[in-house]
Parts: structure tokens; C-alpha cells; sequence
């Protein structure tokens, strides 16, 4: 009897201590989830508290740089902290991408995208070491369509001609000019050669800049380029010649050259191609940041700076649309240049 009393007697006391220890840990555990609580929303109610990062993968001047130092005084003014521009090109487009997925997903580094680097890069540059869902499209900026240019001396009037005679018995190929291995105008080129059974031969460099050179010069016979930048002059000072807008309608720019939807060319739907810009993240970029992003890109779009500089391109801004759509969007694209280059068997090097 004396011994059960003293084991009930030592039992009491334990069950008291892990009943006190319980609460204790129950309260530590609520003050840990209060206190967690209380910095993310802290965290969220203060982005961005410091300077924003724009990325943009490739040199001063070219369209994207241009674009985003006309977006940069409204869009800082909307987010009231500075923004940076930072160029960062090679890789085609690869370096700039890495910079930022290298950094959190917090909303602080952000880049000026396009499918080049965000989609094309890492299907076609062994070096891009990363994939395109990691990247998230906030706000849709521009969109630029494609032109198909050609040397002065060409003797076709479009690109329904030029197909016809390269599909000829015995006709020669045409050579093409693309400004890099895997960017989005060697695989739309590729891609219309396919499904045309046109006779094209790439030609690829390293940049627009001496392609564009070669073609004034007669040493090429085509390329797909958006109109912008220098083509925009060579074209005004006819070095060069648009032969089709691959688009749905006309560009103002190019009032006189045809879209391709205006062609008798066998499954035109699919020769329809723009390039588009986009203020990009990483994804896993928290809602809440995403949104006062969106809404910060959108009021710099509507900005005079911004007006201009389209204006000078001869495109319109892309239509704001809510963060769900943007994704969609980008996904669309992605599937699209997936199956495009698994169709022409891109390889990358």
C-alpha cells in the first residue's frame, strides 16, 4: 500500500508539470505566429521601402533600353522610391535574367522583358541555367510586329512572290539573316520555311547592327526584324525594302506595305508574330508586391514620356490587363515557342 501511494504520489506532480509546460509552449507558439504576422505585414505594407532594379538585358539605346528610361521618372514617382536602370546584355538576353532570378522574389529587381530572353534564351543557349516558368510577366508594355525586310535589288514585290519562286524546280535558296542563334526572328524564319517549303538559308550574327549592314549591302537577301531603331531609317532612305507586315493589319509606319493576313499564303494565321515588352519578375513574387508593381507600370505607361516614345517606335501601348491575364498570356507564349522550336528541331548551343 505504501509503495502505490508513493507512485501515485510522484505521478500527480509530473502530470501537473506537462500540463504547465503545454501552456507555455501553446504561448510561445501564438507569439511566434502573432510576432510572424506582424512583419509580413509590415513587409507588405511598406514595398518597396528602397530603390527598384530595372533590368535590361541589352545595350543603351536598343528598344528595351529606350523604353524603360521613358517609364523610369513615372514609375519611380508612382512607387515613391527611386529607379535604376541597369544594362546588363549578353547571353542574348541569358546574363540580364540570371542577375535577377540570382536575387529574391521580393519585387526589388525587376526586368524589361521579351520572349528573346525570357522564353528563347534558355531553349536555345546551353548557358541559360534556367527555365521560363520561372519568370512572371507583371504588365504587359509593347508590342512591336514583325517585318519582313529584304535588299533593295530583290526581284519580289512580296512575300507570297519570294516563296513562290523559291518553291520552284530547280530555284536556289534565298539567303536569311538572323541576329542570333535561337532568337525569336531565326526561329520564325525557320518556322515559315517549314511550313511553306520556301528555300531559305540562315545566315547568322552576332547583332542586328552588322546584319543590317550586310543587307544594305547586298550580301544577304532577307530578314524578320520588329521596325525599330535603325531599320526605321533605312527603310525612310529606301537602303532597304519591307515586303510584309506580319501582322494583322497594316503598321501607321508602313502604311504602304501589306500585312501578311492580306496574302493568299497558305496558313498565314500562324505567321502572325510581335514581339512584345514586359515589366517581368521572378516568379514567386508575394501578390500584394505584384499588384502595386502593376499599378505603378500602368500609370508610367500613360506618362508624356512613355506617349513619346512609342509614338517614335510607330506602336501602341498593349492593353492593361489584371495580373491572372498577364499569366495566361505569358504561358500562351511559352507553349507557342516551345512547339515552334521543337518543330524546326532547335538545338541549343
Amino acid at each position: 500500500m505504501k509503495d502505490t501511494c508513493s507512485r501515485g504520489g510522484a505521478h500527480r506532480p509530473a502530470r501537473a508539470i506537462s500540463r504547465s509546460m503545454a501552456r507555455s509552449m501553446a504561448r510561445v507558439v501564438l507569439l511566434a505566429a502573432a510576432a510572424v504576422a506582424s512583419v509580413a505585414s509590415a513587409w507588405a505594407e511598406t514595398f518597396p521601402s528602397r530603390p527598384v532594379t530595372m533590368l535590361v538585358a541589352f545595350p543603351p539605346g536598343g528598344p528595351a533600353d529606350v523604353l524603360a528610361r521613358a517609364m523610369q521618372p513615372a514609375m519611380a514617382k508612382a512607387l515613391g522610391q527611386p529607379m535604376v536602370i541597369e544594362n546588363l546584355p549578353g547571353a542574348g538576353g541569358a546574363l540580364a535574367v540570371q542577375r535577377m532570378l540570382s536575387r529574391p522574389a521580393d519585387g526589388y529587381t525587376l526586368i524589361m522583358g521579351s520572349p528573346n530572353e525570357a522564353i528563347l534564351a534558355p531553349l536555345s543557349n546551353a548557358s541559360a541555367k534556367y527555365k521560363p516558368e520561372e519568370l512572371a510577366l507583371l504588365a504587359p508594355i509593347s508590342s512591336h510586329p514583325l517585318v519582313v525586310m529584304a535588299r533593295n535589288d530583290l526581284p519580289y514585290g512580296s512575300l507570297e512572290e519570294l516563296i513562290a519562286a523559291t518553291r520552284k524546280p530547280g530555284a536556289q535558296s534565298l539567303s536569311f539573316g538572323s541576329p542570333g542563334h535561337g532568337s525569336m526572328y531565326h526561329i520564325v524564319s525557320e518556322y515559315l520555311a517549314q511550313a511553306t517549303g520556301a528555300r531559305l538559308l540562315q545566315v547568322p550574327y552576332k547583332g542586328a547592327t552588322p546584319m543590317l549592314q550586310d543587307l544594305v549591302g547586298q550580301q544577304i537577301d532577307i530578314t524578320i526584324l520588329p521596325n525599330l531603331g535603325a531599320s526605321i531609317q533605312l527603310l525612310e532612305s529606301r537602303k532597304i525594302k519591307a515586303l510584309e507586315v506580319l501582322d494583322t493589319r497594316r503598321m501607321p509606319t508602313l502604311p504602304e506595305v501589306p500585312a501578311i493576313t492580306e496574302s493568299g499564303i497558305a496558313r498565314k494565321s500562324e505567321f502572325v508574330h510581335s514581339v512584345w515588352l514586359a515589366v517581368m519578375a521572378r516568379a514567386g513574387l508575394p501578390d500584394d508586391r505584384a499588384r502595386v508593381l502593376l499599378a505603378a507600370s500602368q500609370q508610367a505607361i500613360q506618362s508624356p514620356e512613355m506617349a513619346k516614345a512609342l509614338a517614335q517606335s510607330g506602336v501602341q501601348p498593349m492593353k492593361p490587363q489584371p495580373l491572372a491575364e498577364s499569366a495566361r498570356f505569358y504561358a500562351d507564349e511559352t507553349a507557342k515557342f516551345k512547339k515552334m522550336a521543337r518543330s524546326i528541331q532547335l538545338a541549343a548551343q
